[in-house]
């Protein structure tokens, strides 16, 4: 059985508008976070495929190469990433993740979630839960229809009661970090953001 023109459609505008939400409860916290979104979502792409060139995460992010060159050229001075050159392409570079990026990264996508949990309300984990698999079903189909494999990478998982006390990283789940709300393309259009 297949899915209706009309529900597909507001299949679409849900996920169109969800996807701006998410951006924007984000950027909302963007004066307290060291990464910008994009510059979080470069280094999420760069943990779930290491070693990538610039051009191939231009191409994923659906960033301009100007934009991405920016962006990349201050994760490197932060230490986050780390530039080697290209062994099939002397005149390219592989961008890597460094352990500085991942610990940086793993506390932005903390901060994210916790952020994004504090905005859902009265909705009960089963909900919550319900609605994480319908996402990840529509993330699937999506990727299928493309012929590509999802993309995982760790995500710390968001503390609370006494583990939030006593275990500063805590146990981590595999998730797409491009999904905190099913944005699935965080900081796509957001060049000039800071």
């Amino acid at each position: 059985m297949s899915v209706s023109h009309g529900t597909a459609q507001d299949l679409v505008r849900n996920l169109l508008e969800l996807q701006s939400a998410t951006r924007r409860v984000l950027k909302a916290s963007a004066a307290h976070r060291e990464l910008s979104v994009v510059q979080t979502t470069i280094l999420t792409l760069l943990s779930c495929t290491p070693g990538r060139r610039a051009k191939d995460i231009v191409a994923e992010s659906a960033l301009g190469a100007s934009g991405m060159s920016r962006h990349l050229a201050v994760l490197e001075q932060l230490g986050h990433v780390a530039r080697t050159p290209d062994p099939a392409d002397g005149r390219a570079q592989i961008v890597h993740l460094t352990a500085s990026g991942r610990t940086a990264l793993e506390s932005h996508l903390r901060a994210d979630a916790e952020s994004l949990a504090s905005r859902l309300g009265d909705l009960s984990e089963e909900d919550a839960a319900r609605t994480s698999d319908s996402l990840s079903r529509l993330t699937e189909l999506f990727l299928a229809s493309l012929g590509t494999a999802p993309r995982t990478a760790t995500i710390p998982a968001v503390p609370t009661g006494a583990a939030a006390s006593h275990d500063p990283v805590a146990s981590h789940d595999t998730t797409d970090p491009l999904h905190p709300g099913a944005s699935g393309t965080a900081g796509r259009g957001e060049e000039n953001t800071q």
